[in-house]
């Protein structure tokens, strides 16, 4: 019989607690040896001892023979989880945890709920509900279309939307082996519906527009790689700007209400041809909005997401696994990390705020790089002595610290917890402008020079910063 502790004495602790004293299924393979609380008051909870505050984890785990560790705070920011993490390191007792808050149904934590750690609770448990009630009289009764709807928040912004009154959602992607994964997840519901399109497209865009007519576009396509597209700007100019701009056109010929297009922190004062790409596509919906009266333009802005394609945790955690070198391009890096589901709920709230045209999301504290390689190599059980971490250096285009605003903008809370509208003191383009900066960036992509797809993009995108000798 195994021996558990549970960390944390509260509610999600007691639940657990239960289920294994009064489960004979579960009672016969473990047993609850107590609790560790950080609340010095508790001495017992549930007439089991609360051996003491997290501090005492070795100790209690060495004394009481733990064989396993479950971790019971569903609200854990990451801070906490880190801070455990230290405490437990070096302990040959398996560790467990429960549900997110908002993953757990009706309040109650089930064992069979709980579950290994995975390199995502590192970063701490989502926040943020959805507020369906609140949200869910906009969406009543609307068709909504998701451009990118195959990648990786493209379709967790699909996903999500069929937990609303919507009457349909289309899903727009060039991928078909990404839609196609869609129409095997939820074809049966009779809400869904897929278009194989490529937002570069105009005529394809104005045709399924006008067949679909949706209410509300979420513009989520995009080039996102940054080194990927440090290598082939041309591709990053036609999808992040002329795709961006040829949708925006659809949507006003299709008389689409709302259009929110998902841009990125590397926007803000951009050093890499991706941010510049998504500053440029930034600067043409909130231009439009300037033009004309159908369409309501908006957009989101946020960092890196968990579970996105390309994302720093899936890519350490192969190099842990297959007992490689751990790479990271510098010790002091840090970078803004947001579950890739509250991203998305956030996103489909902004679509709801009547006020505002840029929303950005409160992404907590920046995490260094190289604390969460750290983190990971304990969640595999191994120390830093067991691995070398090398430091590869800064890419081409790659920043050591990330912005989610600029410091003109004036933020302000919005009715969300967690998003909050931009007050940018932005001077929008003119129609003339704008034709002129897809004109001559689309002629410079077809032409393939880099050097001179830079200096374009520097031409229109006056907070581009790069290093000419890197071109």
């Amino acid at each position: 019989m195994k021996r558990v502790l549970i960390i944390g004495a509260g509610s999600a602790g007691k639940m657990v607690a239960s289920e294994i004293l009064n489960k004979r299924d579960i009672s016969l393979k473990f047993s609850v040896a107590g609790f560790l609380d950080d609340n010095n008051e508790l001495t017992s909870c549930m007439g089991l001892p609360v051996f003491g505050p997290l501090s005492c984890a070795k100790d209690t785990i060495k004394s009481q023979g733990i064989d396993e560790v479950i971790i019971a705070i569903p609200s854990a920011g990451k801070d906490v989880i880190q801070k455990i993490f230290l405490e437990l390191s070096g302990t040959e007792a398996a560790v467990k945890i429960v549900p997110g808050i908002f993953e757990i149904i009706e309040g109650k934590v089930s064992y069979s709920q709980i579950r290994s750690i995975q390199p995502s609770d590192l970063l701490g448990r989502e926040e943020v509900g959805f507020d369906l009630d609140r949200i869910s009289p906009f969406y009543e009764g609307k068709t909504v279309l998701v451009t990118g709807a195959g990648g990786s928040i493209g379709r967790e912004i699909f996903m999500h939307l069929f937990k609303l009154p919507v009457k349909k959602v289309i899903a727009f992607g060039h991928g078909e082996n990404s839609i196609h994964s869609l129409i095997v997840d939820i074809s049966q519901d009779s809400r869904f519906d897929y278009c194989i399109g490529d937002v570069r497209d105009i005529e394809k865009l104005i045709y399924e527009f006008g067949r679909y007519r949706p209410a509300i576009i979420f513009h989520a396509a995009a080039h996102k790689h940054l080194p990927l597209m440090e290598d082939y700007p041309d591709e990053a100019v036609k999808t992040n700007i002329i795709g961006t701009y040829y949708t925006s056109l659809a949507s006003i010929q299709a008389a689409v209400r709302d259009f929110i297009f998902v841009s990125t922190d590397k926007a803000v004062n951009p050093t890499s041809v991706m941010g510049a790409t998504k500053r440029a596509a930034e600067k043409i919906v909130l231009s439009l909005n300037k033009m004309q009266n159908v369409t309501n333009f908006r957009l989101t802005r946020f960092g890196n997401v968990l579970g996105s394609r390309g994302s720093v945790i899936p890519v350490f955690a192969r190099q842990i696994e297959k007992g490689e070198k751990i790479t990271v391009t510098h010790p002091d890096i840090t970078r803004y990390f947001m579950s890739i589901s509250e991203a998305a709920r956030l996103v489909i709230k902004a679509a709801t705020e009547p006020q505002g045209k840029i929303f950005v999301m409160d992404m907590g504290r920046p995490i260094r790089i190289l604390d969460l390689a750290k983190s990971l190599l304990s969640v595999y059980g191994y120390s830093e002595s067991n691995f070398h971490i090398e430091f590869s250096g800064l890419r081409r285009g790659e920043k050591m610290h990330e912005e989610l605003s600029y410091s003109r903008e004036k933020l302000k809370p919005s009715a969300f917890e967690k998003l909050f509208l931009s007050q940018e003191d932005f001077t929008p383009l003119s129609r003339e402008e704008i034709i002129a900066m897809v004109t001559e960036l689309a002629e410079a992509a077809e032409k393939n020079n880099r050097a001179f797809i830079y200096s374009k993009l520097g031409k229109f995108v006056q907070e581009f910063k790069y290093n000419e000798q890197e071109v």
